[in-house]
């Protein structure tokens, strides 16, 4: 059994956060999908974002903000978001006063539209 945890990762500054990549994580060994921490100041927003990938974002502390296409969307701890590929975003942290944490998994789309978990090439 192995534990990893956000506030221990190495993070680095991009699209407008802080990313924590899971290839920091060497004992995992190649995954079927990529992943990252993403941690967003308290009252901050990351930069536009948009990738070929699908991505599944587990808000793991505090509540995000989603908004994609004119929408936005509310997403507590503990619950998820499926972004499309192409689908551009931009996540906000409501919080005057805690740090947002997602756990963000990604893979390429089969080349039939399925959702299944791809190449792990990853994105950025």
């Amino acid at each position: 059994m192995r534990r990893y945890v956000s506030d221990t990762a190495e993070l680095t500054d991009e699209y407008g956060i802080q990313i924590g990549r899971w290839t920091q994580y060497r004992d995992l060994g190649p995954l079927p999908f990529d992943a990252m921490w993403c941690v967003i100041p308290p009252g901050g927003s990351s930069s536009e974002d948009i990738h070929p990938e699908v991505e599944f974002a587990v808000v793991t502390r505090g509540t995000a903000i989603y908004e994609a296409g004119g929408e936005k969307v509310e997403v507590p701890t503990g619950g998820v978001i499926l972004l499309e590929p192409e689908q551009r975003h931009v996540i906000h942290n409501p919080s005057p006063e805690q740090p947002l944490t997602i756990l963000s998994i990604y893979w390429m789309p089969r080349a039939d539209g399925a959702a299944d978990a791809g190449d792990g090439t990853g994105r950025g």
